[in-house]
């Protein structure tokens, strides 16, 4: 009978023992997958809401643009309103010249263009020069080693040096 009790205690403890090796094997084995999961959700998530944040910009720039072609829409046509209302209502062509110039001259500023004005031709703008120009194609270059010196400055020179 005592090698029953023994049996059946064997028995027990090897139950026990798989139940804790099987547990541990579990958790060592289908741990990481369930947090892997919950991660791959949570990437998931993240991504949708990218997505939707991606497709909330998108719309917002295109309402903006729509927007902004409607202004421009509006001020051209305040732009032709004040054409016309100065071709019509003006008899001065003094007046007139000048009211066409400042609607030319706003209406570059939308469109990023300067246009020449009838009243007025600026020379365009150049690029500041590191030297003199010439006033005639014979005369010496302000690099030159000769440039406005004088016989009698030569001399002197000379001089100075001899002394």
């Amino acid at each position: 009978m005592e090698d029953v009790n023994v049996l059946w205690f064997v028995g027990s403890l090897a139950f026990l023992a798989g139940m804790a090796g099987g547990a541990l094997l579990y958790h060592l084995l289908a741990g990481p997958r369930s947090d892997r999961g919950k991660m791959e959700n949570q990437l998931k998530d993240l991504e949708a809401d990218f997505k939707q944040y991606q497709d909330s910009v998108a719309d917002h720039f295109n309402t903006t643009a729509h927007l902004i072609n409607k202004l421009t829409d509006s001020y051209k046509d305040v732009y032709e309103h004040m054409a016309s209302g100065a071709d019509v209502l003006c008899e001065d062509d003094r007046v007139k010249n000048k009211l066409s110039d400042s609607l030319i001259s706003s209406s570059a500023l939308l469109s990023g263009q300067i246009p020449k004005r009838r009243t007025e031709r600026t020379k365009p703008l150049e690029q500041p020069l590191d030297y003199a120009p010439k006033s005639a194609p014979d005369e010496k270059g302000t690099l030159s080693e000769d440039f406005r010196v004088t016989p009698e400055a030569e001399e002197a020179v000379s001089n100075q040096k001899a002394s």
